[in-house]
């Protein structure tokens, strides 16, 4: 691209008073096309001793002119995102919502955010929700709406700065919109992802602006903390980003000292949560029921990187448990060659561009945390895909502003791109319906994840809500056949039992839930209930206190429990468990009601 001449009358004016990076900003230009055109003007080796002296020898930006610059273009990624997620914000509390939120007891409690420094920064902003507006799904879902709208406007803001307006556009419009970030974006839950995402982004913006300001230092370190406060496994590799960011764009022999603090917070966080992994393991096995063992990673990264490639490009199938991942020789074979190709790109790009290297370099060091063959998360998972994503939209956007850069090419890929925009957008808002209530989200998921026995035992709770009891009963002896170990099947298969009144495989579907599954303090507690019924106290009891026993802070299993007492006329025993629940909640009416009983 050739300079104009006010262009290079610019540059002559000012190259002494502001730095290459700046003078970018102003002209809209890349920087590489500045320091191109000093070379030819002062020759090699002046430009190299003019950077050596000039202490922002990387990338600088002037704030004010930055903003009065840009402001059209991040008004446009606003309305973009009202126009993509508006249809959402009504949305209900869905799947891990309800256990996080709407059945926490100690959501309103300050002294509950004590309990778990690593990721206070949620639960801080899910108090001040609650406070605020009380259990309404939608001011919970604006929290993702201002993470991922603040990482959008960071991303702009370092695209331009390190390449160009076009490029920033492209980028940013695409990462707005996409489809695939839905579920990270709409479902409450999801909001962990752009959340990391958010903070590490801006870690990174003050790491570039550091030689400008050399506060922004300490602050990148901070930044890159709380991206670790946000999530304590997805920023693990991105402390390799920084010294990344010297080689390509800065100066890595000079500046290879400033990247140790990013590596030691990582390596603190490794630690930390080294002490975290059992308890994650047992989660996986007991809740997600998960099987124990190692997966081949020659058969697992094909299948996640051609899987990602695919909803990046034509996303589809969308789902919130990718399960549809077991293929034909044939088919895998085409996915290792696309993984294989993809790789390649890498060695290809440090020798041709150094900003496509840092770009795609990036996609993989954010998505490594979910390529080990540890068993510690899913092989494929939308809300994964957040922040990996950007290095692929930033190199699409590189790649199509090369292209626009040619007169005859520019229109067709404007109207291109914007029409890849319109149908994204348009897919987005059709995937948010999904995400509407409890029945839209596991009716989709049921189309698009029949293999998934998570998706059968969520349809049996759908059918079982709307009356069909025997369409509820397939569902869950589905979910069992595809996973004879899903306790939470056997337990939702013996309650569809009980309210048919077939009280003997109901109890046997019970027993069967807690032999896989020890912890479930559910199935003890409905146990009971048939105990109780059948007026079999004493089972009742030893039922209850075994729930008791794993749920010590349900205050309803004791009053359960102090009813059965009372009902068997041990008064003594009644009273002493519903003082117990009075000590713990004094405004217990339940409690109350069965003090006086048991004085009568």
């Amino acid at each position: 691209m050739s300079l104009t001449h006010d262009q290079k009358s610019y540059i002559k004016k000012n190259i002494r008073k502001s730095s290459p990076g700046d003078i970018a900003a102003e002209l809209n230009l890349n920087q590489s096309i500045i320091l191109d055109y000093l070379e030819k003007r002062w020759g090699k080796d002046k430009l190299q001793k003019f950077l050596k002296e000039e202490p922002e020898n990387t990338v600088t930006l002037n704030q004010k002119s930055f903003l009065r610059n840009n402001w059209p273009y991040f008004l446009i990624l606003f309305i973009l995102i009202l126009i993509t997620f508006a249809n959402s914000l009504s949305n209900a509390f869905l799947s891990d919502d309800i256990a996080e939120i709407v059945q926490n007891p100690y959501i309103g409690q300050f002294s509950y955010i004590f309990t778990h420094p690593f990721g206070f920064i949620r639960l801080i902003l899910n108090w001040a929700v609650f406070h605020l507006a009380g259990l309404n799904p939608a001011f919970f879902r604006l929290i993702n709406f201002g993470f991922h709208m603040a990482s959008v406007f960071l991303l702009f803001t370092i695209v331009k700065m390190l390449s160009n307006q076009r490029v920033a556009l492209f980028a940013a419009a695409a990462f707005t919109i996409h489809p695939a970030f839905a579920e990270a974006i709409v479902w409450i839950s999801g909001g962990t992802y752009p959340q990391y995402t958010f903070f590490f982004l801006a870690a990174l913006l003050f790491y570039i602006m550091s030689p400008k300001r050399k506060f922004f230092y300490p602050l990148s370190s901070i930044f890159y903390l709380l991206s670790f406060m946000s999530h304590p496994v997805m920023p693990l590799a991105l402390f390799l980003v920084f010294p990344l960011f010297e080689f390509c764009f800065g100066n890595f022999k000079k500046n290879w000292a400033k990247t140790i603090p990013f590596f030691l917070i990582a390596i603190a966080y490794v630690f930390i949560n080294l002490g975290a992994l059992p308890e994650r393991t047992t989660t996986l096995q007991s809740v997600h029921y998960q099987e124990k063992g190692i997966d081949n990673p020659l058969v697992l990264i094909p299948i996640a990187i051609s899987s990602y490639l695919e909803l990046l490009i034509f996303p589809k199938t969308l789902t919130l448990y990718h399960s549809e991942l077991a293929f034909g020789s044939v088919q895998f074979g085409i996915r290792v060659v696309l993984t294989l190709l993809f790789l390649a790109l890498l060695p290809l790009a440090f020798r041709k561009s150094r900003a496509y290297f840092f770009w795609l370099s990036l996609f993989w060091l954010s998505l490594a945390p979910t390529l080990t063959p540890f068993r510690f998360n899913w092989i494929v998972a939308e809300r994964y895909l957040y922040l990996p994503s950007i290095g692929i939209l930033v190199s699409l956007g590189l790649a199509l502003d090369r292209l626009s850069q040619k007169r005859k090419y520019r229109y067709i890929i404007y109207a291109l791109f914007s029409l890849a925009i319109i149908l994204l957008s348009a897919r987005t808002i059709i995937r948010n319906i999904d995400w509407q209530s409890e029945d839209n989200l596991w009716v989709a998921t049921g189309k698009t994840s029949p293999s998934s026995p998570n998706t059968h035992n969520n349809l049996g709770d759908v059918y079982g809500r709307h009356g069909d009891k025997e369409g509820a009963l397939k569902e869950f002896q589905t979910a069992i056949a595809l996973k004879p170990n899903y306790a939470d099947a056997y337990h939702n298969l013996a309650n569809t039992y009980r309210e048919l009144n077939q009280l003997d495989k109901a109890l046997e579907n019970y027993q069967k839930a807690l032999e896989y599954n020890p912890n479930l303090w559910q199935s003890y507690q409905n146990i009971a209930a048939l105990y109780f019924e059948a007026k079999k106290y004493d089972l009742a009891v030893d039922n209850l206190q075994k729930a008791i026993s794993i749920n010590p802070k349900n205050l309803n299993l004791r009053n359960n429990l102090g009813i059965v007492y009372l009902t068997k006329g041990d008064k003594e025993k009644a009273k002493e468990i519903f003082n117990q629940v009075l000590n713990a909640d004094p405004q217990n009416q339940l409690a109350r009601q069965g003090v006086i009983e048991a004085g009568k």
